[in-house]
C-alpha cells in the first residue's frame, strides 16, 4: 500500500510536467484517463479494503481510523461516478433567446457510412494522436477508420482533386487585428465577423457573396468596393450591387477591412498543416480510411469543446461522414437570457463583474422563473447546475459551464463527511496511533494542547525597492501628505478606508514596490495627480512575464504608459485584453493572464491620473457610492457639488505651485464635506489610526529577521548545553523565548489588522498565505515546544524564513478586490486549513534537518543526552507530520468542494489540486513508513522528513510560479531557481549522506 502511495505520487508529478509541456489533452490522454492510471486508483481500493479486514479496523477500538479509511472508497466510488456516468458542457445564449442543449466539454470522433453510426469520446493530443480505431459494416461493405495523426494548432491547405470541391483561399485584414489572416472557403460555406457575413454560393444572404461560373469566379457586395492592382496600383471602384469578376492576387477593401484572393480551385480537397503563425482555433485528426479496394489519408477539422464540422469522403460504394469535436446534447428544460449585465471598472472597458438574468422554463411542469447567475450563486435543477463562465465579446451573450453530476457529488461529498469526521475522533481515540506517539513523550500535555491546535489552527509590506531618487519629481511638503493621507476614501468594494491604505495599495498593484523613486505611497498619489506627464514617462508598470515584456519591445521588468500607446494614440494591447477577457478564466494562460493584469495597473494609473479612482466625497443618501473629483454630484449644495467637480484641479494647481496653505485647504475642505455628508456611516478616529500605523509600521517585514536571530540564539545556546558540562544560563534562554513570543505577539496583530484593512481572510493571495504559513508554523512550534524549547527554536528559524520568502520582490499581494470566484466561504476555509498543514509540514521538515544534525554530532560521551533528545525530536516531528497530513488531507478537499461550488467541477486535474494530492500521498508514505520493516526506524523517517518539504514547495512556489495553475497565487512568476536554493538541497544532501554514515557506524557499534 505504502509503494503505491509513491507510484501514484510519482506518475501524478509526471503529468503536470506533461500538462505544462503540451496541454491538459495531453496529460489526460496518455495518463489520467489511461486504463493503467485507472487500474492504479482501482488497486488503491482493493488495498484499502484489504487493510480494513486485515487490520481489523471495523474493531471498536479501531472504529475511528475504520472509518477514516472508508471515506477514501466513497471519496474512490464517487469519482468513479463522476467519471463514467456524468458530463459537463457549455451552455451558449444570446440575449431574448432560449436554448435547450448543450455542448459537450468532452470530445468525441463520429463516423457514419450507409446508415450506419459509430461514435466515441476521445481524447486527441500530438503525443496521443491514436484513439480511434474502429468499423463499419454495412450492406457488405467494411470500411475501417483509424487516427494516425493529430495536429494541434492547424491551418487547411488546399490540393487540387477531381473527388474534391470548390474552394476559395483569401487572405483578410481586420481593423485591430494585427497581421493578416487566412480563410479556406468552402461551397455553401460562411465565414463571419463581428458586423458581416461571406458567403460561397448564389442565393445566400451575406454582405459579400461569392459565386463560380465555370472556371471563373464572381462576387457582389451590399458595399461599394476598392479593387487595387498589386503590380499596376491601378485602382476602380464597384457600387453595391455590381457583379465583380474576381482575379487573383487584387487587393479588394471597403471601409477598414482589406482581402486578396489567394487561388480558387475549381475541385480541391483539403489537407492540415502545422500552422507557423501560434493559434489558428482549429486542430485536425489524420485519419486512415479503408473499405477494402483502397486506403485514403483526411484531415478532419475541429477543435475541443466546439462541434466540429462534416468532412465526407467518398468511397466505392458510398460516402463516408465524420466529424471530431464536441457534440450537443438536449435537456429536458429551457433557459432564456433576459440580459447579461457586466459591471467594469470605473472610466475602464476592464470587467469587474458580470452576470445573467435568466429565466427558466419546463414546460413538462408549467414552470418558469427568474434567477440571476453569477460567479458563486448558480442555478440547480434536475440535476444540472449551472455557472457563469463567459461572455460575448459584444457583450450580448453570456456563456454558462454546466454539470450534470448529482450522485457523483453527494457520494464524494459524503466521503468528505466521513474523512473529516474518522480524523477528529481519531485524534481523541486512546488507541490511536496519534495518541500512542503523544503517550512517548515525558508530559502527556502536550498532546492534549495539540487537539486544540486542530481548533485554533483550523504584509501589508512588499521589500522596498526605493528605486532611483528624484527623476525630476518636485517633492509635496511632509505636511500636506500626511493631511492627504488620513482622508477617508470608498474602495471599489465599498468600503471605507484611508487614503494611505488605498495609495499603499495602487502603489504596489502598479509597481510591486512599497513606493517609487523614493517617494511614499501617499506622494506618489498626490504627486500623480499634481505631474500626470512625468509619471506616464517613467517605467513604473510591471510587466512580469517575459513572453509579454518581448511583445511590448521591453528588455526589463518595467514599462512605462506612453511606451503603451502608438503615435496615433492607439493602446496597444487592446485587442490582446479583449480576447483574454472573453475567455473563461479556465482556459487563459499565462501570457493572457499577464496582459490582463497589466491592463489593470495602467487602469489604475488613468484612474489616479483623473482623480477618478479616489472616492472621497459622500453622496447626501447613505446608500449612494461616494463621488470622486469630477463627479457630476445630484442633492448636494451648489457650492460643494461644484467643489467636487473642479476640486481636483485646484488641488493640482496648489501642488504644482508649491502652494503649501493652497494645498491644505483643498484637503481639509475634501474632510469638511466627509463629515458633513458621511459623518454618521464615517468609521471611528481610532480605527483609522490603527490603519494608518498597520501601514506604516509594516510589521511583517520588521518581525522576520528577529524570528531568524532569535530562533538561531536559541538553537545556538540549546547545542551548547547539550555538548557542555557547564549549561548556558536558563535566564538566556528564557529570555530569548519571551523575545520570540514578542515577535509572534506581533505577527498576530499583523494578521489581525492585515484582516481588518483587507476585509476578508489573510490568506487570499500568495503574500498573505505565506505569512500565514509561518504564523502557523511558529504557533505549531510553541504547542509542540512547550517541554521541548529547541523546537521553539526551530519554528522560529522556519517563520523568519517563511517571512523573508514573502517579502521578496516577485511575491505580489493581491491588493485589488477578490475575483468573483474567490468571493466564497468555503475559500476561505479551505486556504487556511491547507495552509495551517504547511506550517506543521514545514515544521517536521526542520526538526527532520535537527535531528539528522543530532545524529552526526552523537558520539560515545553524549550517547545518552543526545539519544534521549533525538527520540523526543523524532516523537514530536510525527505529531507535527500527522497533524500536517491530516489538514492537508482536509484541505485538499475542502479545496474541491470550493471549486464545484463555485465552477461545477471538484476535481479537474489541475496541477495545484494535482499537487496538493501528490503531496497528500507523499505524507501517507511517510506517516505509514513505520509499518514497512526495511523502511522503518528514526534515521530513515527524520529523512523522509526532510525530502518530503520537496513537495509541498512544489505545491506551492513551483505550481504558483513556474507551472500554469487555474488557481495559482502566481500572480508574480520567480524567474528561475535562486542560487541560494541550489546550494542549501547541496548542503541537506551533504547531511543526509553524512547522517548516514554516522548513523550506520552507531549502529554497527551496538551490535559489536
Amino acid at each position: 500500500m505504502a509503494f503505491l502511495f509513491l507510484a501514484a505520487g510519482f506518475v501524478m508529478a509526471v503529468a503536470t510536467f506533461v500538462e505544462s509541456s503540451y496541454g491538459t489533452a495531453a496529460a489526460k490522454a496518455i495518463i489520467y484517463h489511461a486504463w493503467w492510471f485507472e487500474l492504479l486508483l482501482a488497486l488503491f481500493a482493493l488495498n484499502l479494503i484489504n487493510n480494513i479486514f486485515r487490520y481489523r479496523l471495523f474493531s471498536r477500538r479501531k472504529f475511528t481510523m475504520g472509518i477514516f479509511h472508508l471515506s477514501f472508497l466513497l471519496i474512490l466510488l464517487g469519482a468513479a461516478i463522476t467519471r463514467y456516468i456524468s458530463y459537463e458542457g457549455i451552455m451558449h445564449i444570446r440575449e431574448g433567446e432560449s436554448v435547450d442543449e448543450i455542448v459537450t466539454s468532452e470530445d468525441y470522433f463520429y463516423a457514419s457510412y450507409q446508415g450506419e453510426e459509430i461514435q466515441k469520446r476521445v481524447i486527441f493530443s500530438e503525443l496521443a494522436p491514436k484513439q480511434f480505431s474502429k468499423k463499419i459494416n454495412a450492406n457488405g461493405d467494411k470500411v475501417t477508420i483509424k487516427s494516425v495523426g493529430y495536429i494541434k494548432n492547424a491551418e487547411r491547405k488546399p490540393i487540387p482533386s477531381e473527388n474534391g470541391e470548390a474552394l476559395i483561399d483569401l487572405v483578410f485584414s481586420t481593423p485591430g487585428v494585427q497581421g493578416m489572416q487566412t480563410h479556406i472557403l468552402t461551397g455553401g460555406g460562411r465565414i463571419n465577423f463581428p458586423d458581416f457575413s461571406i458567403v460561397f454560393g448564389k442565393g445566400r444572404e451575406a454582405a459579400i457573396n461569392f459565386f463560380n461560373e465555370g472556371d471563373s469566379l464572381f462576387m457582389t457586395s451590399v458595399f461599394s468596393i476598392e479593387e487595387l492592382s498589386m503590380g499596376s496600383r491601378d485602382k476602380i471602384i464597384f457600387i453595391a450591387g455590381d457583379t465583380i469578376p474576381v482575379k487573383k492576387m487584387f487587393l479588394y477593401g471597403f471601409g477598414d477591412y482589406r482581402f486578396l484572393i489567394r487561388n480558387y480551385y475549381e475541385s480541391a480537397v483539403l489537407t492540415a498543416v502545422k500552422s507557423q503563425h501560434g493559434e489558428t482555433g482549429e486542430d485536425a485528426v489524420i485519419v486512415k480510411v479503408s473499405d477494402g479496394g483502397g486506403e485514403k489519408v483526411v484531415a478532419v477539422f475541429g477543435h475541443s469543446g466546439i462541434v466540429g464540422d462534416t468532412t465526407t469522403v467518398a468511397l466505392a460504394n458510398g460516402s463516408l461522414k465524420m466529424v471530431y469535436g464536441a457534440i450537443p446534447k438536449k435537456i429536458p428544460f429551457e433557459i432564456y437570457l433576459k440580459e447579461f449585465q457586466l459591471e467594469k471598472y470605473p472610466g475602464s472597458d476592464s470587467p469587474s463583474s458580470y452576470a445573467s438574468e435568466v429565466v427558466l422554463r419546463d414546460k413538462s411542469v408549467g414552470l418558469e422563473k427568474d434567477v440571476r447567475i453569477f460567479m458563486n450563486s448558480t442555478l440547480t435543477y434536475k440535476g444540472f447546475k449551472f455557472f457563469q463562465s463567459s461572455y460575448d465579446q459584444d457583450e450580448l451573450g453570456t456563456v454558462l459551464s454546466v454539470n450534470h453530476d448529482l450522485w457523483g457529488t453527494w457520494v464524494t461529498y459524503a466521503g468528505y463527511f466521513l474523512l473529516i469526521v474518522g480524523i477528529i475522533f481519531s485524534l481523541f481515540n486512546p488507541n490511536s496511533y496519534f495518541r500512542s506517539v503523544a503517550k512517548r513523550l515525558k508530559d502527556s500535555k502536550v498532546a492534549m494542547v495539540l487537539l486544540v491546535a486542530l481548533f485554533i489552527g483550523s504584509g501589508n509590506s512588499i521589500h522596498a525597492q526605493e528605486g532611483s531618487p528624484g527623476a525630476g519629481l518636485p517633492d509635496i511638503d511632509k505636511q500636506v501628505v500626511d493631511e492627504f493621507k488620513q482622508l477617508w476614501v470608498q474602495g471599489r468594494d465599498g468600503r471605507i478606508e484611508p487614503v494611505s491604505t488605498l495609495a499603499s495599495e495602487v502603489v504596489r498593484k502598479i509597481s510591486r514596490k512599497a513606493s517609487l523613486y523614493g517617494k511614499s505611497s501617499d506622494e506618489v498619489v498626490l504627486s500623480f495627480i499634481a505631474w500626470p506627464g512625468l509619471w506616464q514617462s517613467l517605467p513604473i508598470v510591471k510587466v512580469s512575464n517575459k513572453t509579454v515584456a518581448s511583445e511590448l519591445g521591453i528588455t526589463g521588468k518595467y514599462i512605462s504608459i506612453r511606451q503603451l500607446f502608438d503615435e496615433h494614440g492607439q493602446y496597444k494591447i487592446a485587442e490582446k485584453v479583449r480576447a483574454a477577457y472573453s475567455k473563461a478564466p479556465a482556459l487563459r494562460d499565462k501570457v493572457e493572464k499577464e496582459y490582463i493584469y497589466v491592463d489593470e495597473r495602467v487602469n489604475i494609473c488613468f484612474m489616479l491620473f483623473r482623480g477618478s479612482l479616489l472616492n472621497l466625497f459622500p453622496g447626501v443618501k447613505i446608500e449612494t457610492p461616494w463621488y470622486a473629483f469630477g463627479s457630476s454630484v445630484v442633492g448636494m449644495p451648489e457650492t460643494d457639488s461644484l467643489f467636487v467637480k473642479g476640486g481636483l484641479h485646484l488641488l493640482a494647481r496648489a501642488l504644482t505651485e508649491q502652494d503649501k496653505e493652497g494645498s491644505l485647504q483643498v484637503i481639509r475642505a475634501v474632510s469638511r464635506l466627509q463629515e458633513k455628508f458621511g459623518g454618521s456611516i464615517l468609521p471611528s478616529e481610532s480605527k483609522k489610526e490603527i490603519e494608518i500605523l498597520y501601514n506604516q509600521v509594516n510589521i511583517f517585514k520588521r518581525v522576520f529577521p528577529f524570528y531568524l536571530i532569535f530562533g538561531f540564539l536559541l538553537l545556538g545556546v540549546l547545542f551548547l548545553n547539550i555538548f557542555r558540562q557547564k549549561q548556558v544560563s536558563v535566564y538566556i534562554t528564557r529570555g530569548i523565548y519571551f523575545f520570540i513570543m514578542l515577535c509572534f505577539l506581533g505577527h498576530s496583530l499583523g494578521l489581525v489588522a492585515r484582516y481588518y484593512i483587507t476585509g476578508h481572510a489573510p490568506w487570499s493571495n500568495g503574500f498573505e498565505s505565506i505569512v500565514y504559513v509561518a504564523w502557523a508554523a511558529m504557533l505549531a512550534g510553541l504547542i509542540l515546544g512547550r517541554k521541548y524549547i529547541i523546537v521553539v527554536g526551530t519554528a522560529s528559524f522556519l517563520a523568519g524564513i517563511a517571512l523573508l520568502v514573502a517579502h521578496m520582490s516577485w511575491m505580489n499581494p493581491e491588493v485589488t478586490n477578490l475575483a468573483p470566484v474567490l468571493k466564497s466561504y468555503w475559500l476561505t476555509i479551505h486556504v487556511a486549513v491547507i495552509t495551517a498543514s504547511y506550517g506543521f509540514i514545514g515544521l517536521s521538515a526542520f526538526l527532520g534537518v535537527l535531528v539528522l544534525i543530532l545524529i552526526v554530532l552523537r558520539n560515545e560521551n553524549n550517547v545518552k543526552k543526545v539519544g534521549d533528545i533525538i527520540k523526543q525530536l523524532t516523537s514530536i516531528n510525527e505529531l507535527s507530520a500527522m497533524i500536517g497530513l491530516y489538514f492537508l488531507i482536509v484541505g485538499t478537499f475542502l479545496g474541491a468542494i470550493w471549486a464545484n461550488e463555485s465552477w461545477g467541477r471538484y476535481w479537474g486535474w489541475d496541477p495545484k489540486e494535482t499537487w496538493s494530492l501528490i503531496t497528500v500521498a507523499v505524507y501517507s508514505f511517510i506517516v505509514h513508513m513505520r509499518l514497512i520493516p526495511s523502511l522503518k526506524g528514526v534515521f530513515n523517517f527524520n529523512v523522509a522528513s526532510v525530502i518530503g518539504l520537496a513537495s509541498v514547495l512544489m505545491t506551492y512556489f513551483g505550481v504558483n510560479y513556474y507551472l500554469s495553475g487555474l488557481h495559482s497565487y502566481g500572480s508574480g512568476m520567480a524567474n528561475g531557481i535562486h542560487w541560494a536554493v541550489q546550494v542549501s538541497l547541496l548542503c541537506l544532501a551533504g547531511l543526509m549522506v553524512f547522517a548516514w554514515i554516522k548513523d550506520n557506524q552507531f549502529e554497527k557499534q551496538k551490535l559489536s
